[in-house]
């Protein structure tokens, strides 16, 4: 895991569920992506799934960014501090493969753009039908510049499935995404592998929630969308609930991304 913010998966549900989980991304700072979806019986609803990798890319042609504030700089250190984002996707997981490239500037406080990283991550999709899944390869901490330099790059594989689960009476229905992965740098400061997991559910077409495992830490978030702001994402997470690693601290997001941005 990136010592940096986070806010993670986040995608508005609401086209047939074939295409549920179509280019779900996550990128290493502020893993954003808003996009991919799946029908919950005609009612459109948000899902995330924040503080780990999907196993999903940006669909091609999107552009993606995003801004991060935490109240403690670096997960331990005294002071708020923030880190943004800008990415795309290109190809196909469900015909092919998905690849997403994105730029991590790493700190807001100092002069922005003098420190961060590349993270390249590709997907495919392994099966469709009720709960569309995928696997996918990242890999993070590529052509380092700055304070990040002397950081080493790490690969996280992943599987992300998708789903819809039936909840009270009626015929509501709720969507849920599910991530299994491991990472070669997930713990100790990025010294370490481990596994993490986690789970998201869509509340309602504005809220959901997610809990996850970073591979030494617990994270619980929320993500928020205004239905006046179709392309924008807002989210909110408790990252060490635990405080395991003393090092619980609440990061707030912001995100935006644009579809089909080099044309069809």
């Amino acid at each position: 895991m990136s010592y940096f913010p986070s806010f993670r998966t986040c995608f508005h549900v609401a086209a047939p569920l074939q295409r549920f989980a179509l280019g779900v991304a996550v990128v290493a700072a502020t893993a954003f992506a808003p996009w991919g979806s799946a029908s919950a019986q005609g009612q459109g609803k948000h899902l995330t799934l924040q503080g780990i990798s999907s196993a999903t890319t940006a669909p091609s042609g999107t552009v993606f960014g995003s801004i991060s504030l935490t109240s403690r700089r670096g997960g331990v250190g005294r002071g708020a501090e923030g880190s943004s984002e800008l990415g795309f996707g290109l190809g196909n997981p469900a015909t092919g493969i998905g690849l997403q490239f994105s730029a991590v500037a790493t700190s807001l406080s100092n002069n922005f753009g003098d420190s961060g990283y590349i993270n390249i991550k590709a997907a495919r999709q392994v099966s469709g039908g009720r709960t569309p899944t995928y696997v996918g390869l990242e890999v993070d901490h590529l052509g380092n510049w700055g304070q990040a330099r002397g950081s080493k790059p790490g690969v996280k594989v992943a599987l992300t499935t998708f789903g819809q689960v039936q909840m009270g009476a009626g015929r509501d229905y709720n969507p849920y995404m599910i991530t299994l992965g491991v990472g070669s740098r997930l713990r100790a400061n990025r010294t370490k592998s481990g596994v993490f997991f986690g789970a998201g559910l869509g509340l309602t077409e504005n809220l959901a929630i997610s809990a996850a495992w970073t591979g030494e830490t617990v994270d619980l978030g929320a993500g928020f969308r205004l239905s006046g702001l179709p392309n924008t994402y807002f989210n909110a997470v408790v990252n060490d609930v635990t405080d395991t690693r003393n090092s619980r601290r609440v990061t707030v997001s912001v995100g935006w991304a644009l579809a089909d941005v080099f044309g069809r």
